[in-house]
């Protein structure tokens, strides 16, 4: 059988969880059955340059400038018909659309094509479309029912999600199926090894990996070291936060407010952050909601006790409920965060004594390996549907 062209599109190569995965995927789709190709809305982002070197990368704002008079759509239906025309011109034999922007690009650029279309919700559907869409939301959203509804497939990164899209968007439950995310488990590994030296011994170091993003709740991170320095007198605490965004100032304000500025450190952006989690004595994941969080995984991988917001979907379904591979607490919920945080701290060994079984458990159903099976056995089927 001839190598059949999948083209994956995206927005851009920024260092986000989407992005992420569909690099990983680039990197290991088996090239004996497949030729894989990239469109993107801009050419840009930290990860652009991983980008695998026999991956062609077409891009939509190449050659453009931004239109003098706009309107409502009128970028969004030229950017549909700029990959149609791609699609057309490479004989591209099915498309592999990440997030819910992205999805609607594909569906206006694939009304008149056969060939088959996987769309990939990346989070909780509800939650997201409240974040990405509030502009003529109701317009939108029938759009993007009927966008996802004109794919072949619609993939969910967790159950949580798959449940969300066929809720929200009335989707048939058929037609709806969960691919979890890709974990390289021998890359995690050597990537957490890299020298490292900013955690001091006598500190119980705390990270949280993620966008500073309202959605990613680091507001209650915050408040729950807060009470554990100032009224629980635990001052051995030292949380880092890694990533940045566009809540970077108010949390910063926040912590000089509080008198944290010797218990918080904001580490920014880290083309590597797996050393700062598999150092740490603690993992926290405050966020409001979640798809499948890459972030968590990749600690537990990392053998590093997990504490984690028991938001909507993803957390509860990687941590095998209430306690097996860490620890739950409801969302937005300071005092439980703290409490949570307090008795990882006074019985350590307790919480450390999770981790094996933890990174088994992520081995044994989000490897890399098992995921690419699962995702390349769909996409043969869905060719060999349209043949």
């Amino acid at each position: 059988m001839s190598k059949r062209k999948i083209l994956f599109v995206l927005g851009s190569l920024g260092a986000g969880g989407a992005e992420r995965q569909v690099l990983r995927i680039l990197t290991h789709l088996d090239r004996e059955r497949f030729a894989p190709a990239l469109y993107v809305v801009n050419r840009e982002g930290e990860l652009l340059d991983q980008v695998p070197t026999d991956v062609p990368v077409f891009a939509y704002w190449d050659n453009r400038a931004y239109p003098r008079i706009n309107f409502p759509g009128r970028i969004l239906l030229s950017q549909g018909r700029d990959l149609a025309r791609v699609i057309e011109r490479e004989q591209i034999d099915l498309v592999y659309d990440r997030a819910s922007q992205m999805t609607l690009t594909a569906s206006l650029a694939m009304k008149r094509t056969s060939v088959p279309r996987v769309s990939v919700a990346v989070g909780e559907p509800s939650r997201d479309f409240e974040l990405l869409h509030s502009r003529f939301a109701f317009v939108k959203r029938h759009l993007l029912r009927r966008a996802y509804r004109s794919a072949d497939r619609v993939v969910g990164v967790s159950e949580g999600v798959r449940q969300g899209l066929i809720d929200f968007f009335d989707l048939p439950p058929a037609q709806v199926v969960t691919c979890p995310n890709l974990f390289d488990i021998e890359q995690i590994d050597n990537a957490a090894k890299a020298v490292f030296s900013q955690y001091a011994s006598d500190r119980f170091e705390i990270v949280s990996v993620g966008r500073l993003s309202s959605e990613k709740g680091h507001i209650h991170l915050l408040r729950a070291i807060e009470r554990l320095v100032n009224t629980d007198q635990l001052t051995q605490v030292r949380l880092w936060l890694v990533g940045n965004g566009p809540l970077e100032q108010e949390l910063r304000e926040f912590v000089d407010q509080h008198g944290l500025a010797g218990y918080v450190q904001f580490a920014g952006y880290q083309s590597n952050p797996l050393p700062y989690v598999k150092q740490a004595q603690l993992f926290c994941l405050p966020s409001l909601y979640e798809g499948l969080p890459n972030a968590l995984i990749e600690a537990m991988i990392c053998g590093t006790p997990v504490i984690s917001s028991d938001c909507p979907s993803g957390p509860r379904e990687i941590l095998g409920g209430e306690s097996s591979f860490g620890c739950l607490v409801p969302v937005a919920d300071a005092d439980a965060l703290a409490d949570a945080m307090k008795n990882a701290i006074t019985d350590y060994s307790r919480v450390k004594a999770k981790t094996p079984a933890a990174r088994q458990h992520i081995i044994d159903n989000y490897s890399l390996e098992q995921g690419l099976s699962q995702l390349e056995a769909l996409f043969i089927a869905l060719l060999e549907r349209r043949a």
